[in-house]
């Protein structure tokens, strides 16, 4: 009998094809059951890479030379979503993976994760936002390992040449902006700077992109004072060519022609992670934290480092013991002092604190456990949503669209994406 097989599925068998050759370029990396002393190994990947994956390494190598019955091999990759993913479908997943919230929440939804068993862990004794992070359709798909939130970072030079104190209220910070137009050089404060600040600054006036029941909110009131306030504010004081000017002027966000860290920008909202990265790049940078004063007290963003079990692994209560083992809090305390982050345990020891490269990290810490401290909505579409907000504050800082009519098309796009 004759079977046709129309374009599409020709498509389809291709890609599963495709996905299976790949896939088994990882087996002989993975399918290695026991070492010479007849223990068995689980197989971990992470993607920290340069001085974040050194402490990481140490620990895993810290876990091996103690008697747990098992051994952790470790292994760092690029392009992780792509590489675990393409591993799951060829049935070749490493029993361990490291995810961000973002990752989970679309891994979980592709039915790509085992559910953790929280028996293993007290959870009373981690910050609950962490947790609810990863946390779909009442079932824990990672745990949170590493967590972070974002905060206001000041130039205290640039703050000092204008004469001006810490930012307490939004209309300090205009004043600010308004100060360094006066004198002809880069403003202080920048509303394009950085990419993502589009994304997190409707969580100062107390919006979210996702309502309370779970409907798209683009275009709330909330988001609209936030975005109007930038537009306002700040936008309409400068000709759009030269807002652009600046901006297309930043070098790699890694590197010494950062804006931040060349000394041109002086007021911006970053993550746990900007205190290191300044001190490697622009080393005499004098930096304050503080939380960012919006229309809500202490609101933030948070961000996770997640470790996850992904489907149909050979070792899962290995995969869980290990988990355990690096969830402890000195080995936890260890990696964030080593990468300059925080755990997303609610009290740290005093040893952390004191030996702590960041002498902000309180404040991390505190914002974190804030009733106002959010996370980007959970939904498959997040990084297209994510992209769209970023493409509707463009038009606004261009002046192509007035904020109005920017979260407006964006509202109309997101339910259409949706469906």
């Amino acid at each position: 009998m004759k079977v046709n097989i129309n374009e599409s599925q020709k498509n389809i068998f291709l890609l599963i094809a495709f996905l299976i050759l790949i896939a088994s370029s990882f087996a002989f990396e993975l399918i290695k059951p026991k070492n010479k002393d007849n223990k068995t190994i689980i197989s971990f990947w992470h993607y920290w890479s340069g001085t974040e994956k050194e402490p990481i390494e140490a620990l895993v190598e810290k876990f091996n030379k103690e008697n747990h019955g098992f051994k952790v091999e470790i292994l760092s990759i690029s392009m992780p979503r792509k590489k675990i993913l393409t591993a799951i479908v060829g049935n070749v997943a490493p029993d361990l993976v490291h995810l961000d919230g973002d990752m989970v929440t679309d891994f979980a939804l592709r039915n790509a994760l085992q559910e953790i068993d929280m028996s293993y862990f007290e959870q009373n004794e981690f910050i609950p936002i962490f947790l609810d992070a990863l946390n779909i359709n009442n079932k824990q798909w990672a745990f949170p390992f590493l967590g972070g939130s974002e905060a206001m970072h000041l130039n205290k030079s640039l703050l000092n040449k204008y004469q001006l104190e810490t930012p307490k209220t939004l209309e300090d910070i205009e004043i600010a902006f308004a100060k360094s137009l006066e004198t002809g050089d880069f403003p202080i404060f920048l509303p394009s700077w950085p990419s993502w600040f589009s994304e997190i600054l409707p969580f100062y006036f107390g919006g979210n992109w996702i309502d309370g029941e779970g409907k798209i909110s683009a275009n709330s009131k909330e988001n609209l004072e936030a975005w109007q306030w930038i537009e306002k504010k700040f936008i309409s004081k400068i000709p759009a060519d030269k807002i652009m000017s600046f901006s297309e002027g930043f070098g790699a966000y890694q590197s010494p022609d950062n804006p931040f860290y060349s000394g041109k920008i002086g007021i911006e909202v970053n993550g746990v992670w900007e205190k290191n990265l300044a001190s490697i790049y622009a080393k005499d940078l004098d930096v304050e934290i503080a939380a960012f004063p919006g229309k809500v007290e202490k609101a933030t963003l948070i961000r996770v480092d997640s470790l996850a079990i992904p489907k149909n692994t050979q070792h899962k209560k290995e995969a869980l013991k290990f988990i355990q083992w690096l969830a402890k809090k000195e080995n936890a305390e260890y990696i964030a002092l080593a990468q300059k982050k925080i755990t997303t345990r609610k009290h740290h020891s005093e040893c952390f604190f004191r030996e702590h490269e960041n002498k902000f990290i309180s404040i991390f810490i505190d914002l974190a456990q804030s009733p106002n401290a959010r996370y980007f909505p959970k939904v498959s579409y997040s990084n297209r949503y994510k992209k769209e907000i970023r493409v509707a504050y463009d038009k606004v800082i261009r002046k192509q669209l007035s904020a109005k009519e920017a979260l407006d098309q964006l509202q109309e796009t997101m339910l259409e994406i949706s469906e």
